[in-house]
């Protein structure tokens, strides 16, 4: 299907090229097998629960569920990637949902053998670039404090970024509607006065 579909071909840091496009309702089977090629380390940091043991037809729904709300109040999109094994593997996926006029919370997932060559960094930032274009103001988003890898990407990505410790996980607020001139105001703000909430 993904022929069928205005695609963009993009390159990650790591020289990979990969075929982003939006999420649309009968990407079930893509979500699915993503989930599949993610570890329990990586289900654990996209759910912030464990899922190693969950049902594959509870997966399945959960899968069609996300497709399909891609009608509504969410925006999503999927990356593919030619792998040694297949072409056109789904390698990697991310949305947001709103969760009022201004605000929409976020999710990103990348099959393991994928991560750590920028492929979350490009989906994080088409969600930003879309959610700016679409007059949403705020993204949130819940993190793990000890999921290295999403740290360091939030801290590229340009944006101000407030941060929430809440024990082992933080809770996050990318402001995307934000002029650089107020981003960095806040910034020397908060370093002059307070330490919470931390800035990345």
């Amino acid at each position: 299907m993904i022929q069928q579909l205005a695609t963009n071909a993009l390159q990650t840091r790591t020289g990979l090229t990969i075929h982003v496009r939006p999420l649309v309702p009968f990407d079930a089977p893509y979500l699915v097998d993503l989930f599949e090629n993610m570890g329990s380390d990586s289900r654990y940091n996209r759910f912030l629960q464990p899922v190693d043991h969950v049902e594959m037809e509870r997966v399945w729904q959960e899968a069609e569920n996300i497709a399909q709300k891609v009608i509504g109040a969410s925006y999503g999109v999927v990356a593919f990637a030619d792998l040694p094994a297949r072409d056109d593997a789904p390698v990697g996926a991310a949305r947001y949902v709103m969760v009022s006029s201004a605000q929409a919370e976020i999710g990103v997932s990348v099959r393991d053998d994928m991560q750590n060559k920028g492929i979350g960094m490009i989906l994080l930032r088409q969600l930003i670039d879309h959610a700016a274009r679409s007059g949403i103001v705020q993204l949130i988003g819940t993190v793990q404090n000890s999921n290295a890898a999403m740290w360091s990407m939030l801290s590229k990505l340009g944006c101000r970024l407030e941060r929430q410790s809440e024990g082992s996980y933080s809770q996050i607020t990318i402001h995307v509607q934000e002029t650089v001139n107020r981003a960095q105001d806040f910034q020397d703000t908060a370093v002059d006065y307070s330490p919470e909430p931390q800035m990345i």
